[in-house]
C-alpha cells in the first residue's frame, strides 16, 4: 500500500514554531482542541525521559570517557526515548492527513524533515564534558532520501534486533 504524501499546508497540528522575534509567545494555540489529540500524554512522556536522563547523570558523569558505559538502566531509557521519538513521529504524520498504517518506517517518519527540518535541529549538552558538548541526531535526514533504507521502527522487530 502507497501512503499518501503529507501535504505543507498551514497550520501543521503537533508543530511549536517560534515567532519572528525567538519567541514563542503566550502559546495559548496548544491548548485548542485541534492543536493534537491528547498532548498531555506526549508531554508527560518526555517529562518522565528527562528526570531520569539526569538522574543518570548522578551515577554516570556525562563526557566523552564514558561514552561506552552500558547497563540496563541506560538501555531502558534508550528504548524509552526511541519509542516516545517513534510515537511522536507517527502522531504527527497522522494528525496532518498522513495516511497511516501500523508498518510505518523511517522512510515515513523522514516526511517530518520536511515541515520541522529536524536535521537543522541541535541539542546542547550543558554539562557534557569532553568534544561532544553538541548533538545533530537528524543531521543525517538532510541526505537523499535512498540513502537512509526502508528501516521498520516498530517494537517487536526491534526487540528481536536486540536479542539476536
Amino acid at each position: 500500500m502507497l501512503a499518501k504524501a503529507m501535504s505543507i499546508t498551514k497550520p501543521y497540528r503537533r508543530t511549536v514554531r517560534p515567532f519572528k522575534d525567538g519567541s514563542y509567545g503566550e502559546r495559548r494555540y496548544i491548548e485548542h482542541p485541534k492543536f493534537a489529540k491528547e498532548p498531555q500524554h506526549y508531554i508527560r512522556a518526555f517529562e518522565v525521559i528527562q528526570k531520569d536522563l539526569i538522574e543518570l547523570f548522578d551515577y554516570v558523569e556525562p563526557s566523552d570517557a564514558n561514552k561506552q558505559c552500558f547497563s540496563y538502566r541506560i538501555h531502558q531509557l534508550f528504548m524509552r526515548t526511541c519509542i516516545e521519538v517513534e510515537a511522536n513521529f507517527k502522531a504527527i504524520l497522522c494528525e496532518n492527513s498522513y495516511a497511516c498504517s501500523s508498518n510505518l518506517t523511517m522512510r515515513d517518519y523522514r516526511k517530518c524533515e520536511k515541515s520541522h527540518k529536524l536535521s537543522e535541529y541541535q541539542i546542547k549538552l550543558p554539562v557534557w564534558q569532553g568534544d561532544q558538548l553538541i548533538r545533530t541526531p537528524f543531521s543525517a535526514w538532510k541526505q537523499p532520501e535512498a540513502k537512509l533504507g526502508d528501516v521498520p521502527l516498530d517494537v517487536e522487530k526491534r526487540k528481536s534486533a536486540l536479542l539476536a
